[in-house]
């Protein structure tokens, strides 16, 4: 595919007529997107349409090797001959060996950040600029990443989460809705751990890789939450999907303009992964933005008499609380246990919380400090970086050494892949 796109864009360049041009950037959409349903896809279409025509008959289950990081290939590949169509990339790629360097480039094919052409292919042409401060940056994230993924993610999921979504009806309605918390933060730091990890390689090899996290929890609504959680993936389909549609349909409405959003998000949760769980989950996210356009002047009202504090707390307190149950969507095989485990979370007895605690307070406490976390100052990571790049090169090593010893004592679980390669 990354040889086929490294043509189009040329002949979409070299094109006269907006019709030739119109057909090539269409073919190049039918070949990336064909792919992505077939290889992604097919089985659950399968499974959908059995379900619906000849309920309770098994469907019909091909097997396909799902290629690795598929998903974000064909969003860097169409970026590039989005670009080229619309003539954001003036002059094509001539090196094919760049082109496809650009759509394989190993930090952020498996699972993001989903890097666009014009930023990174220029990149690969100009000499990469590596000193102490990039290498001390590289390292850094490195080292966050590491801690994100074993420390936060990784021992939450082992010591908590997994083990009441594997089998809820062994556990307690107060293990439901705190493992529905720890889903959410170990779905954030899974991620987040990656995407430092990759950013940090990047900066090592003298690249720079696009952020995909900006403290989302400190998020008032969810249009805002998007705009801090998964950067690039919210940027991709805001300028390459939503804003086309909103354009073509500005003449009718509010209605078609909330209609955009919702196809947008339908396309957010279906690429997130194929099952109906996802798709829901992408809808509500639709549904509350819809909310968001549709009760400003409310919520503006409201913030003319209500002190600024109270009215920040109770929003992020709201937006929190939507994104930990929509997140349970994201943890289940099915809506079906998806209701099974809401109506277990609704016999939650806040009771037995302390017997809870002394069962899960390492857990939880990780919990509770990757929250906090979320609400400190940026300036606090900046000095700690800024400490860091200071400190001679053998303390640098010292550090990374006595991090991999002490975050190896504490991996004594299988490996936990990361989260979002599945999706």
């Amino acid at each position: 595919m990354a040889t086929i796109d490294f043509f189009i864009g040329k002949g979409i360049h070299k094109s006269k007529s907006d019709a030739s041009k119109k057909w090539l950037l269409v073919l190049s959409v039918a070949i990336n997107v064909g792919a992505l349903l077939y290889f992604k896809y097919t089985n659950f279409l399968l499974e959908t349409w059995t379900g619906f025509v000849h309920p309770g008959t098994e469907p019909l289950v091909l097997k396909i090797v799902q290629p690795l990081g598929i998903s974000y290939f064909v969003f860097k590949s169409l970026t590039y001959i989005f670009d080229i169509h619309r003539e954001v990339i003036e002059e094509p790629e001539r090196n094919w060996f760049r082109y496809v360097l650009y759509v394989s480039f190993f930090p952020n094919i498996l699972a993001g950040p989903i890097s666009k052409a014009r930023d990174l292919l220029p990149q690969f042409i100009s000499k990469p600029i590596i000193d102490k401060n990039i290498l001390s940056k590289g390292l850094f994230l490195i080292m966050l990443g590491l801690i994100k993924k074993i420390v936060f993610a990784d021992f939450i999921a082992a010591n908590l989460v997994d083990r009441v979504f594997e089998s809820p009806q062994y556990f307690t309605g107060l293990d439901a809705l705190m493992a529905a918390y720890g889903g959410l933060l170990q779905l954030y730091f899974d991620f987040a751990g990656y995407t430092d990890m990759m950013v940090g390689f990047g900066c090592l090899m003298g690249f720079t890789i696009e952020h995909n996290f900006n403290k989302p929890f400190i998020a008032g609504n969810i249009t805002e939450f998007w705009r801090r959680w998964h950067i690039t993936l919210y940027n991709w389909l805001n300028e390459y999907l939503y804003q086309p549609m909103a354009f073509a349909w500005r003449r009718g409405g509010k209605s078609l303009i909330l209609l955009a959003v919702f196809i947008t998000f339908f396309v957010s949760g279906l690429w997130h992964g194929a099952a109906l769980t996802f798709v829901v989950w992408g809808l509500l996210h639709g549904a509350a933005i819809a909310w968001d356009v549709i009760s400003q002047n409310t919520r503006s009202k409201i913030q003319k008499w209500m002190p600024k504090s109270i009215y920040s707390f109770i929003s992020i307190f709201i937006t929190f609380h939507f994104l930990v149950f929509t997140a349970v969507l994201l943890k289940v095989p099915n809506l079906a246990k998806a209701g099974e485990f809401y109506n277990f979370i609704l016999t939650a007895d806040f009771a037995l919380f302390p017997q809870w605690l002394g069962i899960y307070m390492t857990p939880f406490l990780l919990m509770l400090g990757g929250l906090i976390l979320q609400y400190l100052p940026i300036k606090m990571y900046a000095g700690i970086l800024g400490g860091f790049t200071k400190t001679h090169w053998s303390l640098k090593a010292a550090t990374l050494a006595v991090l991999i010893i002490l975050l190896y004592q504490l991996y004594s679980l299988d490996a936990m892949p990361f989260i979002y390669i599945q999706f």
